[in-house]
This record gives C-alpha cells, sequence and structure tokens, in this order.
C-alpha cells in the first residue's frame, strides 16, 4: 500500500489539515491506490506549532489506525535547524527532543543525508547512535548532485552504502536526478540490490524534470516503474507528489 507524505503531498498545510485532506483521497495518478496505514510528518508542515508530544497523542487519538513517523527535521522546537546526518552533533537539544518523540512513535525514522560533504562512514555512525538513544531504526536517505556539497548523491556513493550495512530511505526522485546528471545507463544490478536488502526501510515517489527535486506528480514513463514489483512486502513507500 502507498502512504502519504504529509510534508511534499500537502506543503504548507498543519498536519492536521492535511491529514483532513488526504483522509479524502483514495488514489494518485500512474501509482494507484493510496491510504494512511503509515504517514510521514515532515518539516513542511511547520503551521501549528511545534510538533511536541501532546500534539502527537492527539493526533494519534484522532487516527488510531495511523502509524506516524518523522521524516528529516520536523518542527519539534521554537526555532528551525538545518539537521541532517551531517550537522546533527550541532543541535543536542534538537536531538534530545527527537529521541523523545521516535521513541513515543516506535516507527523508523528517515534522515537526509549530510550537505556538508562529512564522510559516509561517519554519517552511518551517527545513524546508529541515534538509532541505540530512540530505540527506532533510523535511516539515511540519499541525496543527488547540486550545488551544496551532497554525500550519497551517485551511484557509486550507493555502491560503497550497499557494503556498510546501513538502514536506508531510496527517494525514486532524487535517483531520477542522479540518472539525468550522470547521463545514464540506469544500473540495473544497483537498483536490484538496493531493492532486495532488508536494510532498505522507505520508498519515495514523486515526479521531477531530472534537475531539481520538485515533487510533481508522477509520469506513467517514469523509468523506476520497471522496478516496482521488486520492492519487498517490509519497505514502506510514500508519496511526495505534489496534491491539490
Amino acid at each position: 500500500m502507498l502512504n502519504f507524505s504529509l510534508g511534499s503531498a500537502f506543503p504548507g498545510k498543519s498536519v492536521e489539515d492535511a491529514m483532513g485532506l488526504a483522509s479524502g483521497i483514495q488514489e494518485v495518478p500512474v501509482l494507484g491506490e493510496i491510504g494512511l496505514d503509515h504517514v510521514q510528518i515532515c518539516p513542511q508542515n511547520y503551521k501549528g506549532g511545534v510538533m511536541g508530544l501532546a500534539r502527537l497523542q492527539a493526533l494519534q487519538t484522532a487516527y488510531p489506525n495511523t502509524q506516524f513517523r518523522f521524516h528529516a527535521n520536523v518542527r519539534i522546537l521554537e526555532k528551525g535547524c538545518q539537521y541532517d546526518l551531517g550537522t546533527a552533533d550541532q543541535f543536542p537539544e534538537y536531538t534530545e527532543k527527537l529521541v523523545e518523540s521516535l521513541d513515543y512513535l516506535g516507527q523508523p525514522y528517515s534522515l537526509h543525508a549530510a550537505e556538508n560533504g562529512r564522510p559516509l562512514a561517519s554519517q552511518i555512525k551517527v545513524a546508529k547512535q541515534l538509532s541505540a538513544q530512540a530505540g527506532v531504526p533510523v535511516a539515511i536517505e540519499g541525496l543527488y548532485p547540486g550545488h551544496r556539497n551532497n554525500t550519497l548523491a551517485t551511484w557509486a556513493d550507493w555502491e560503497r552504502l550497499l557494503e556498510m550495512e546501513a538502514s536506508y530511505a531510496l527517494d525514486f526522485s532524487h535517483m531520477n536526478i542522479i540518472l539525468s546528471q550522470s547521463g545514464g545507463p540506469v544500473p540495473v544490478k544497483l537498483m536490484e540490490d538496493l531493492l532486495a536488502s532488508p536494510n532498505c526501510l522507505e520508498i519515495h515517489f514523486s515526479g521531477n524534470n531530472g534537475e531539481r527535486d520538485s515533487h510533481q506528480v508522477c509520469q506513467d514513463d517514469e523509468w523506476w516503474l520497471d522496478f516496482l514489483p521488486l520492492i519487498r512486502d517490509e519497505t514502506v513507500c510514500f508519496y511526495e507528489g505534489r496534491t491539490r
């Protein structure tokens, strides 16, 4: 079952408003049926104030059949911060609040790879430390080539990650940018190995033009559609296309 990533699908909406909108949608273009079994709370859901424990508890009461999980730098402090696997050690107050929330939710958490060139092995160590503190898996989400010093942003980076036995989240939109920037071809064996691994905890779906992560609706000629039958039942899939 495909699930909603609230921040990408409904940017600028509060989690509560986004859940209300998502409840009225049963399918999305190309990918079909979508539901609320699992839902990602994202940094784009900044309206409504800090996402504290009381608010999480109210959401869980309102939607008892939904398993909520955090993605990236959700607004859990009054002041936002650029929290990723390259900066996590700079924000101990954020980490403290994050661990508290993750422990309550009891669901995996996905966090972006570093934008500051921090070595991949170091990032994985941070992810595993955070996982140990919170008691839930922490998945590193790969990025793509860009103006920042992005890591986990090439096919070679993904090949190295596979050897490191770390939890990860695949973003097909990000991978489309990697493919576009590399000039192809599609690394079929790498994609098969990434999808087959039990370390693949999440997959994120949206479309773009190969240049920027614009979270567009998916088209019927997306190259990664051929790989959908390989997705493991245990991997949770999230839709990040802009939904109106």
